[in-house]
């Protein structure tokens, strides 16, 4: 993907944003979102890899991580860790919406 495909894709993407939070929706799907994680227990793995990491860096006497570093760690961990059916869940709500509002 060239640079300009790339740019007018992130303008898509912060038009398709922007209105989702002016409509009020983003935060309905975002509650929605936290629950689904809440309820598969996302938030408490994402919790114990923050803490084994912590404890790891402090046993070995490294210096103490800053938040950006642990949260540059975490970051493609918890990604992974999303049920595929909480992320098919979320984009099908998506889908449904920008359906409801192009039509």
């Amino acid at each position: 993907m060239s640079n300009s495909q790339q740019d007018e894709l992130d303008q898509i993407k912060a038009k398709i944003q922007d209105h989702l939070i002016s409509s009020g929706n983003y935060d309905i799907i975002n509650q929605q979102l936290k629950l689904k994680l809440y309820e598969a227990g996302w938030y408490d793995k994402i919790a114990q890899i923050a803490s084994t990491e912590l404890n790891d860096q402090h046993e070995n006497h490294n210096k103490d991580l800053t938040f950006d570093q642990l949260f540059t760690f975490i970051k493609p961990k918890a990604e992974n860790l999303v049920p595929n059916e909480v992320k098919q869940e979320i984009l099908e709500k998506i889908v449904d919406y920008l359906d409801n509002t192009l039509q």
